[in-house]
């Protein structure tokens, strides 16, 4: 147990910060249709058992302080038999460095998004695991450092294979660029309850489709076991937007959903892995091509009528991750886009520079953040 002295030098954390913190994945809170959303599709019943799971253990992660705590005293227990010749023992908890979104991913694959298994005992394992530490005796104290290991570290401890590592990975990225919208993502009033009927842009030089995830028509309908179109459906209504455009073949948002759950689209309750383009656009016929973030390239796509689907990042557009399609240029150099959550930012023009600057960083194997989609 700790002494008065070894307690009086922990940093104190600051309250409610770990609640957001060290393991809650994603998944949590977007099996949470009903309590959450209020949505009323969930009905089969393995997404209310699997509600039910979730609901149980997001009290589990209220007391994520204590586990945390616990872990670090249960570390300190085995290191202090090790150790003779000391009349007392400091500890300096350097831990709380992993970044929040590995280790949602590491618990995931860890527990193989296994809510069953997830209870307190293994949050706790996951938390005393991702520890290292340093120990050494000076002046009979035995001062003891605690750290976090490198993500990379943490999956080699818990014996991850090369797949395991790749999947933790692209759960990160896609963790990192959360598509789940929030009412403030969207047109406000129309969240869920409005049938946008047809829309068609003309002002640029192609005629876009227009399709919005939280149609009425749509929206409610599930987007895998835990979310909905509407509410993490971004990737499939870009990509419908754009085949509806480009081909004959006038696609919704929920066929485009409906082929991304079969066909490896749907990264569950986070949205779509960015692969959903150009795997997507190939399927339903048309030529994809990844420009990196080549904003000269983006440009003469435009201006040569071909569309643009974009991953966003946090700012204008989202508070989290978002795909949008670019769907033409101005006279003046200004963009104009097809925002599957909002008409209202559709109908606005927008600086080259902010679309550029705020598109996503993360370019894995799908290529990204700007896709050409062409006939």
């Amino acid at each position: 147990m700790y002494s008065a002295k070894s307690t009086s030098i922990l940093p104190k954390v600051i309250s409610g910060v770990l609640a957001t913190l060290l393991l809650l994945p994603l998944l949590i809170f977007t099996a949470l249709p009903n309590t959450v959303f209020g949505y009323t599709s969930a009905t089969d019943q393995g997404v209310v058992d699997f509600t039910a799971s979730a609901q149980r253990l997001n009290n589990t992660y209220q007391n994520l302080e204590r586990k945390k705590q616990s872990a670090l005293e249960r570390l300190v227990n085995n290191i202090l038999p090790g150790f003779s010749g000391y009349d007392e023992y400091k500890v300096t908890d350097g831990s709380g460095g992993m970044n929040q979104n590995w280790l949602m991913a590491i618990a995931s694959v860890q527990y193989k998004q296994d809510l069953a298994v997830m209870d307190d005992d293994a949050l706790e394992d996951l938390l005393y695991g991702k520890l290292d530490y340093s120990a050494s005796i000076t002046d009979r104290v035995l001062n003891i450092s605690v750290w976090d290991l490198t993500p990379e570290a943490y999956m080699d401890r818990l014996g991850f294979s090369r797949a395991e590592k790749d999947w933790a990975t692209l759960l990160y990225s896609v963790m990192a660029e959360d598509q789940r919208v929030t009412v403030g993502d969207t047109d406000g009033s129309g969240y869920y309850g409005t049938d946008y009927g047809d829309i068609t842009f003309t002002n640029a030089e192609t005629p876009v489709v227009y399709y919005n995830q939280t149609d009425a028509r749509w929206g409610n309908k599930p987007y895998g076991k835990t979310s909905t179109i509407g509410r993490a459906g971004c990737g499939p209504t870009a990509l419908a937007i754009a085949v509806a455009s480009l081909t004959n073949n006038k696609v919704t948002p929920y066929d485009v959903a409906q082929w991304s759950v079969a066909n490896g689209g749907l990264c569950e309750g986070s949205g779509s892995y960015h692969s959903l383009i150009p795997n997507g656009g190939r399927h339903y016929g048309l030529t994809v091509t990844s420009i990196g973030r080549d904003g000269k390239k983006l440009v003469e796509a435009l201006q040569e009528g071909k569309l643009v689907i974009a991953i966003m990042t946090k700012g204008h557009f989202t508070n989290s991750g978002h795909f949008i399609v670019l769907r033409g240029v101005t006279s003046d150099g200004k963009l104009l886009v097809a925002d599957p959550a909002s008409v209202k930012r559709s109908n606005k023009e927008w600086d080259l520079r902010i679309v550029t600057g705020e598109a996503s960083r993360k370019v894995g194997s799908a290529g990204g953040p700007f896709w050409v989609l062409s006939p």
